[in-house]
């Protein structure tokens, strides 16, 4: 397929900054203690798009395409690993001038969250974990395993169309069919229409992957407030990795949602904004 349309004829919401000479695709909204998202694998900033108008009532919420992902650019060059993109996280703080934020990640952002607070620890006043990567052995997702195999995930890359795009949300994804949307299906899709889109997935699968072992046995060193949230139907990372995070992390406090899947904050995005609210303004408040 020609990729022949660049992000800004794309994107719907936000704008672009650009962060370490990546031109970034952000969507901003609110003001008060800043809480910054970071979303998923072949995910985009649009994940939040069910929290990020509510809780921008209550915070200085942030959310970026994460690059080699959305709108955002897609550099070859990019260290497409979990400590380059706590390094990048680390940059889009600095670009905002926030010197310390609450980091909420889903699946492979939930990683990275962990990354950037383990690297950077002064700037993160908080953790979410929502069906969070990083702990060996847990993502189940037979797109993810699939894609780690060099040429089997040049192929699998070149035969995502629309339809593909819905069979996963609906059946890999979300409990909520309803929630996959025409408009939802595009979003995603057209993503792949960007330079680079389907090259780079297969190297972050790869590298995430290697990263696990080393995240995993640094999790005691988290001590600041944490609230792990999962979906109990989660079919990419069960819920029993929820339980050994909170085991391996100190500070955490576990909750799990009847009823969601992989993500929970759109399958029960007002469940997950209500405990949003009350995590962040207690744990930020108590410090």
């Amino acid at each position: 397929m020609k990729e022949s349309k660049t992000p800004e004829e794309l994107a719907k919401y936000g704008s672009f900054v650009r962060i370490n000479g990546v031109n970034t695709h952000v969507w901003e909204m609110g003001s008060g203690i800043p809480l910054v998202f970071i979303h998923g694998f072949m995910a985009a900033a649009y994940d939040w798009r069910l929290n990020i108008p509510v809780l921008g009532k209550h915070f200085a919420v942030k959310a970026f395409d994460l690059p080699g992902f959305g709108y955002s650019d897609k550099p070859l060059g990019f260290p497409y690993s979990s400590e380059g993109y706590a390094d990048f996280v680390k940059a889009y703080l600095d670009e905002c001038s926030v010197k310390k934020a609450v980091l909420a990640g889903n699946s492979m952002g939930g990683q990275i969250a962990l990354e950037a607070c383990l690297k950077y620890p002064d700037r993160v006043s908080a953790l979410i974990l929502i069906d969070s990567g990083g702990y060996p052995g847990s993502v189940h997702f037979w797109l993810f395993r699939m894609l780690k195999i060099q040429i089997i995930g040049t192929i699998l890359m070149s035969l995502i169309t629309p339809s593909a795009v819905r069979y996963v949300l609906k059946n890999d994804i979300l409990c909520d069919s309803s929630i996959v949307t025409d408009e939802a299906v595009d979003y995603y899709y057209n993503v792949y229409k960007t330079a680079n889109a389907r090259k780079i997935p297969p190297v972050v699968v790869r590298n995430m992957i290697k990263d696990e072992l080393y995240i995993h046995s640094r999790l005691s060193a988290i001590k600041c407030p944490t609230l792990v949230v999962w979906g109990a139907q989660d079919k990419v990372i069960p819920p029993h990795y929820a339980e050994l995070l909170q085991e391996e992390i100190s500070t955490a406090k576990l909750m799990i949602i009847k009823g969601a899947g992989h993500m929970p904050h759109i399958d029960k995005a007002e469940v997950v904004n209500n405990a949003v609210i009350d995590f962040v303004n207690k744990a930020v408040l108590d410090q």
